[in-house]
């Protein structure tokens, strides 16, 4: 089975970034999150109790970023199954609640597919567009023997462009996506 994650933005139009830990299902992933808001020298929220709502973490996140002035919230709303349903409902209350707060968001709503996932990649980009209507996708794994090619099907398919790709795991290895490039490493 494979994971995605994915993530909501809330344009604020300043010029500073504040990270959300909505994954509030791993006990590890806000752990992460407050690793990368390190090296990337932003700000993060998290969850205050064990049992909160990704929804109630990103609505203080984003109440946060307006009050503080930030540029953008990136809200990470957890890894989730496509296949299950109460994760994917939990994911429309994510959308709800920033919307809620801020009018007009989420921004962009990015969901990032693992180059290695093959054809399944497909049926996940349909169900995550179909519920909350993904804006970009982001590539990640092709730092290895991966080539994500599957992601064309996705593109032509259901129209939603690759704004990032993945190319392994330093600040600089997330990097807007060339086609061009992408297609030249395929081939080769």
């Amino acid at each position: 089975m494979m994971v995605n994650a994915g993530f909501l933005f809330v344009s604020l139009k300043t010029n500073q970034i504040l990270m959300a830990a909505g994954d509030t299902f791993r006990a590890a992933a806000s752990d992460q999150l407050e690793i990368w808001a390190e090296r990337t020298d932003c700000e993060i929220v998290r969850a205050e109790s064990e049992k909160a709502k990704a929804s109630s973490v990103l609505t203080q996140a984003v109440k946060k970023g307006k009050e503080l002035g930030f540029d953008i919230v990136l809200c990470d709303t957890s890894g989730r199954l496509h296949t299950n349903y109460s994760l994917m409902e939990e994911l429309i209350s994510c959308r709800k609640a920033v919307s809620k707060v801020v009018a007009g968001a989420p921004n962009e709503i990015l969901l990032v597919l693992d180059g290695t996932t093959g054809l399944n990649m497909l049926p996940q980009a349909r169900e995550f567009n179909e519920v909350v209507g993904v804006t970009g996708l982001i590539l990640t794994k092709l730092d290895g023997s991966a080539r994500g090619g599957c992601v064309v099907s996705v593109v032509d398919e259901l129209g939603i462009p690759v704004k990032f790709v993945g190319v392994g795991e330093r600040v600089e290895d997330l990097q807007p996506f060339d086609a061009e490039a992408f297609v030249n490493a395929i081939f080769s």
